[in-house]
């Protein structure tokens, strides 16, 4: 399978990096492999970014990541924890 070619987004302002890296990660589904970040002129910059490919068998809980939903638990214990970090019984 041929090498997906790294993103490359034009003169991007300083705050809005972290946002296209997010956007790019998240619209293939695919995790991060590079990103390079260079100053253009200014508070602007250029951005590559590369990914890679998730294994099919990992692709369906990372699509859940950070939606909030719980991947897959065997703890039953639906009591708050106290904070302790030991072993209730």
């Amino acid at each position: 399978m041929p090498r997906r070619p790294a993103k490359i987004e034009r003169n991007v302002p300083l705050y809005l990096i972290p946002g296209i890296v997010k956007r790019e990660v998240s619209s293939h589904g695919e995790r991060l492999k590079r990103v390079i970040v260079r100053q253009t002129r200014g508070h602007f910059y250029n951005i590559s970014i590369r990914t890679k490919p998730i294994k099919k068998e990992l692709r369906s809980a990372c699509a859940r990541c950070g939606t909030g939903e719980p991947i897959e638990s065997d703890n039953k214990d639906t009591r708050p924890d106290d904070g302790s970090g030991g072993e209730r019984e």
